[in-house]
C-alpha cells in the first residue's frame, strides 16, 4: 500500500464525533459546452461531490435530491471520452454500485457527466475507493 492511501487511512480514522470531519475533497459541476452555458446563467443545478467517505450526487432547483452513495459500494471507475467530449477538455466517469443502499439498486451504474480534469477526477475517486475499502477490511471475491 503506497503512502497515500495510508494517509487517506488515517485521515479517516481521524474522523470522531467530537471531531466531526465532512470535508469535500473534490466537487465540480458538468461542463463542456451546455455546463458552461447553463453555468453562466447560473442555470446548472447539478453538483458532484466526493468526500472521504461517500460519492454525492445533487440535483434539482426547486426540488433538491441528492443521491449519498458510500465509496465501499462502489466499484470500477471508468472514463469514457466523445471527440465532443475531448475537445471541450472533459469526459465522464461511471461508477459500478455494487451493493444495495437506501436509493439505489445494485447493479446500478452511476455517471458524473461532462468532468473536467477527469482523468484525475477518475484516480482520486479510485484511490478513496480503494482505501474505504481497505480500512473496512473488505474482500471481493470473483466467480470464475
Amino acid at each position: 500500500m503506497d503512502s497515500k492511501r495510508k494517509e487517506v487511512i488515517e485521515e479517516k480514522r481521524s474522523t470522531t464525533i467530537e471531531n466531526p470531519d465532512f470535508s469535500i475533497v473534490w466537487e465540480g459541476q458538468p461542463s463542456g459546452l451546455t455546463g458552461k452555458v447553463l453555468s453562466a446563467l447560473h442555470l446548472n443545478f447539478t453538483w458532484y461531490k466526493i468526500s472521504k467517505d461517500e460519492l454525492l450526487i445533487s440535483k434539482g432547483f426547486f426540488n433538491r435530491h441528492t443521491d449519498s452513495v458510500e465509496l465501499y459500494l462502489l466499484k470500477d471507475p471508468d472514463l469514457s471520452e466523445s471527440l465532443w467530449q475531448r475537445m471541450w477538455g472533459v469526459g465522464t466517469i461511471s461508477v459500478l454500485v455494487d451493493s444495495h443502499c437506501t436509493s439505489i439498486r445494485a447493479g446500478t451504474v452511476l455517471t458524473l457527466k461532462n468532468i473536467t480534469k477527469a482523468h484525475e477526477v477518475r484516480k482520486l475517486l479510485r484511490d478513496y475507493i480503494e482505501a474505504d475499502v481497505m480500512e473496512r477490511g473488505i474482500s471481493y471475491y470473483d466467480k470464475v
